[in-house]
């Protein structure tokens, strides 16, 4: 199942679409871009203007691809940019689009953790992303990862951020949510392969790295890397959330490092048994403790 036709990607200039566009070197590709999104120039690549939220700019997008690869996703609310919106808005106006341009594969990237719970906007939202893809009609294969780490991430460099600016770094709740970080580039190659392989269509595989780490875990290898030994203070979540609550009308800077959202997402452990990454990935694993010299003091 070589792709016929160009790959067309949404977020592909994002930081996990990047790593998508190298695992893909060679292949033609078209790229959706935002306004202010462009990113380096890919010779491999198209770029067309246009927003998932909005589906008249995606009329005509994905004329002669082959492939969808569906990564465009927020973590955060802000402005009219909402869960809803961008998550499951903007996949079915990507679904419809490739309807109609008879797409071969849809590959869309969801989250460990979706459910059907509107409790949970963020993974609710992935929830119904990925049922609008398996309803399309169309083939399709959907990936779940953990938290993906790598340059440019967003998480484990949040956390970094957050211990060089404290002098004790606080921790909501109990410290003990469990998280399975996976690397980005191994999130690439998955992706990769399963543009070329049709035992991928009609599955979903969740991608987890090798070790499943507390989020205290997390913050002590982060402490090692930073070259420093803070004290760590748990917080109630109750608390957390009244301070979050609180500080909302204030600048970013001066808002906690941690949404609501956030907050209900380390209710539920984000790793899986049936990883799928050593299969797909096609090499052994990084852990997160080799892999993220990123990080400076």
């Amino acid at each position: 199942m070589s792709a016929t036709g160009p790959i067309f990607i949404t977020g592909g200039t994002g930081f996990v679409g990047t790593a998508v566009q190298k695992a893909l070197k060679g292949q033609p590709l078209r790229l959706l871009v935002r306004k202010g999104e462009l990113g380096p120039r890919n010779p491999d690549a198209t770029y067309l203007p246009g927003d998932v939220t909005d589906a008249t700019s995606l009329t005509g997008a994905m004329e002669g691809c082959s492939t969808v690869i569906h990564l465009v996703a927020i973590i955060e609310e802000h402005d009219e940019a909402t869960f809803d919106q961008v998550i499951r808005q903007g996949t079915q106006n990507v679904v419809a689009e490739a309807k109609r341009a008879a797409i071969e594969n849809i590959i869309l990237m969801s989250a460990i953790g979706d459910r059907n719970d509107p409790r949970y906007p963020y993974f609710y939202a992935k929830y119904r992303a990925e049922e609008s893809v398996k309803a399309s009609g169309l083939p399709w294969t959907i990936f779940r990862p953990s938290i993906i780490f790598g340059p440019g991430d967003g998480f484990i460099n949040q956390l970094a951020d957050l211990v060089r600016s404290v002098p004790v770094v606080p921790i909501a709740g109990n410290g003990q949510s469990l998280f399975q970080p996976v690397s980005v580039n191994e999130v690439a190659r998955s992706f990769a392969w399963a543009v070329d392989h049709p035992e991928s269509i009609g599955r979903t595989y969740e991608l987890g790295g090798p070790d499943i780490l507390t989020y205290d875990e997390i913050i002590e290898l982060i402490q090692k890397q930073l070259g420093t030994t803070k004290r760590t203070v748990h917080l109630p979540t109750g608390l957390v959330r009244a301070a979050v609550t609180v500080a909302s009308p204030l600048p970013k800077k001066l808002r906690p490092p941690v949404t609501i959202e956030q907050l209900k997402m380390l209710e539920i452990d984000n790793c899986t048994d049936r990883s799928a990454t050593p299969d797909l990935a096609g090499r052994p694993q990084l852990r997160v403790q080799n892999g993220i010299s990123y990080l400076t003091p």
